[in-house]
């Protein structure tokens, strides 16, 4: 990414196509022609906030070559999926809990899902990205 490309600059240089994307598509959720399906997906503003960040994890995860992010995803895995202690299968499940291991593991799949993505054909490459960034 340049350095001065207006887009690299607003997103610090990091992940700067899928911060975009994440932008470009919640700012079209956002629309009030979508509030009856954000109106369906999310009850209140706690779980709007928790979808915001579930689809951020989701599309930073597609970034494969920022070693903080992977450090970041990895650290995530190890606190979701850690080794139980004895004591701990005798405390109650948190939806917390629930919520971190299903949003790792959508994240994991969606990186394993965005390799393919790279077999596309340049051309059509060239034109989805064209439209995105224009």
């Amino acid at each position: 990414t340049a350095e001065h490309n207006p887009l690299a600059v607003k997103y610090g240089g990091k992940s700067v196509a899928e911060q975009n994307s994440v932008d470009q598509a919640w700012n079209m959720l956002m629309q009030d022609k979508y509030r009856p399906l954000v109106s369906v997906l999310c009850q209140d503003t706690e779980e709007l906030h928790r979808l915001r960040q579930l689809v951020v994890n989701c599309v930073l995860a597609t970034d494969i070559m920022d070693p903080d992010l992977k450090k970041l995803r990895n650290s995530r895995w190890d606190k979701a999926f850690a080794s139980p202690t004895s004591d701990s299968s005798l405390q109650p499940v948190h939806q917390q809990d629930v919520h971190r291991k299903a949003t790792i593991v959508m994240e994991h799949m969606l990186q394993a899902s965005d390799v393919s993505h790279t077999m596309q054909h340049w051309y059509v490459y060239l034109k989805w990205n064209s439209r995105l960034f224009s």
